[in-house]
């Protein structure tokens, strides 16, 4: 595939990471640990099945690719911990800003440990993109002063999804994605879970009236966001592909303001303009 083909998956990706936030939103009884559990878990059942009808991967081929999914579904849990964690500890409008601030770690990753080198063109585009992402969460948050250790839960999040992409991408070049995807998000269950119960805490049963929310949320941002997302590193860098999930605050107040009529400040219009600006000019070093 060309690599339009793969910004198309990663811009796809960040739209419907979009769309959790709305699923959330109908499931007000649920904590936020379950509902990552549930996340994780419904969509590893979901790729496994389809691995398994579609492909029928042998048991000694899924032995032999398990081992590379482990510190990925590690990285893949411990980003979430930390992101729920985050909002529940400072203000929405830190923690929005701080867990964006993905695409400037991973160029550091990326630069420091493989010698990814972006474009002075990219490079411009970073920052734009980034002021962009501060103003929507300015837009829709209060300026209540954060707590120092959500500030800080929220970075630890950003740099693991940095490194999850980092490392993710030479993986993705020799591991078949079918085979990976629903263990890495199988073993992110497990470390969501092992985190749960460490905390003194339970899953939750979810009533039958809030399981087509939690399916919609595995499937649409996570199952095919996330392995979208995963996808395009065949074709762009980390620091690329976490430039395009910026996308997901424009789609997840765009939905809102449609279904709940949350209509955005003028703040917000001038934030996903800049967003959307930082985006063009990242993604025309990859079609130029």
């Amino acid at each position: 595939m060309t690599k339009g083909v793969y910004l198309a998956e990663a811009l796809c990706a960040g739209a419907l990471f979009g769309t959790a936030s709305v699923f959330i939103r109908f499931l007000p009884m649920l904590d936020a640990p379950t509902i990552g559990f549930y996340r994780l878990a419904i969509a590893a059942a979901f790729l496994a099945a389809v691995n398994y009808v579609l492909f029928k991967p042998s048991r000694s081929e899924l032995l032999s690719y398990l081992r590379y999914s482990v510190p990925l579904g590690i990285l893949l849990g411990l980003h979430f911990i930390f992101f729920i964690s985050a909002v529940k500890n400072t203000t929405v409008l830190n923690a929005t800003v701080l867990v964006n601030t993905t695409p400037v770690f991973a160029t550091v990753i990326g630069l420091a440990l493989f010698s990814i080198r972006p474009t002075l063109v990219a490079l411009a585009g970073l920052p734009i993109s980034l002021a962009g992402t501060f103003l929507i969460a300015l837009s829709t948050a209060s300026l209540a002063p954060g707590n120092l250790s959500g500030d800080l839960e929220a970075l630890a999040a950003a740099v693991l999804w940095a490194l999850y992409l980092n490392l993710g991408r030479p993986l993705r070049e020799k591991v078949p994605l079918p085979v990976l995807m629903p263990f890495i998000y199988m073993v992110a269950a497990g470390v969501m879970l092992l985190a749960i119960y460490a905390s003194g805490n339970h899953v939750n049963v979810p009533e039958l009236s809030q399981f087509k929310f939690l399916v919609a949320l595995a499937l649409l941002p996570t199952a095919l966001g996330h392995t979208l997302h995963f996808s395009s590193l065949k074709g762009l860098t980390p620091f690329q592909a976490a430039a395009t999930a910026l996308l997901e605050p424009i789609v997840a107040s765009s939905l809102a303001a449609l279904l709940f009529l949350e209509v955005p400040h003028p703040v917000f219009v001038v934030g996903a303009i800049a967003v959307l600006i930082g985006i063009f000019l990242i993604s025309k070093e990859i079609t130029s």
